[in-house]
């Protein structure tokens, strides 16, 4: 997946969006630090731009986005960094590129390129098609030839492999994987299981209820236990059991993957908690 962010050439500083990141915080491996032998550093962005380390706000936005894109789906912050590139290795048309690099467990690999890559694209393109891509800047009653500020190109196999190394986890106490996937990128959002086959027709009315909202598994061969090892496995974030209570104060149990905590919730109610759930809206110990 690829980007090519273009802004005007004389305007490569004034990213409007850099006050959401200035405060956030990576571990930074310039390549001041790679020349003197130092060891990566934790820096906030306000402290990259005032040190030059990165030469403009739009860069800084750049990184720390894609950055806080992957953290804010549950990949680990401490597996990340930003490395600047070192001269002899940059790109020709590049004036600085950082790479955002994850510690697989074979070491720290390129997990995402991102280049400032100034106007060189479009130069070239002119320069071989005969055809002027210059864009009048009425302001400044000029043309001018708009910058490559930032580039993220970012492998889609490599943010798999991210996610699933950061979401496997192998639970010694229940005896079993869990694959601790964000709700947002879970394949399947709930389980829906009666405690017993007797209670089967009205748990087909929960699952009937939820599929349309959400991708759901109905479940109930097994014991309840092997049921929810069966979804902690496949990353599902929520379990629903229907129970004999159910008949009596229509609510159902729900169960959190990460936690094993459970929590009773009116069957009225159950689509919008699933949904603030997945959204991060709510969290599941206020349910309680």
């Amino acid at each position: 997946m690829e980007l090519e962010y273009f802004v005007h050439p004389e305007k490569t500083g004034d990213c409007p969006f850099i006050s959401e990141f200035i405060d956030y915080e990576m571990l930074v491996y310039s390549a001041d630090m790679q020349e003197e032998g130092k060891e990566p550093k934790k820096m906030k962005v306000k402290e990259l731009l005032s040190k030059k380390i990165i030469k403009t706000s739009w860069h800084a936005y750049w990184l720390s986005f894609e950055h806080n894109w992957f953290c804010s789906l549950g990949a680990n912050p401490d597996n990340f960094r930003v490395r600047q590139h070192l001269l002899k290795e940059k790109s020709h048309y590049a004036l600085d590129t950082w790479d955002l690099e994850y510690k697989f467990p074979f070491g720290w690999k390129e997990l995402e390129g991102l280049a400032n890559r100034a106007d060189f694209d479009l130069k070239q393109h002119m320069e071989h098609s005969k055809v002027d891509l210059s864009i009048f800047d009425e302001e400044q009653k000029k043309k001018i030839i708009p910058y490559v500020i930032c580039e993220p190109s970012l492998g889609v196999e490599r943010a798999f492999l991210v996610f699933m190394f950061d979401a496997y986890n192998d639970d010694k106490e229940r005896g079993n994987v869990v694959l601790k996937l964000h709700p947002k990128l879970a394949p399947i959002k709930a389980g829906v299981f009666p405690l017993v086959n007797k209670l089967e027709e009205d748990a087909e009315k929960v699952y009937n209820l939820l599929k349309k909202e959400f991708a759901c598994f109905y479940d109930l061969k097994g014991s309840i236990g092997r049921r929810y090892a069966r979804m902690d496995e496949a990353g599902t974030p929520y379990c629903i059991t229907i129970d004999f209570q159910t008949k009596e104060d229509s609510k159902v149990t729900i169960r959190d993957r990460n936690t094993t905590k459970q929590a009773r919730v009116d069957i009225k109610k159950l689509k919008e908690v699933i949904s603030q759930l997945i959204k991060g809206e709510r969290k599941f110990e206020d349910l309680n």
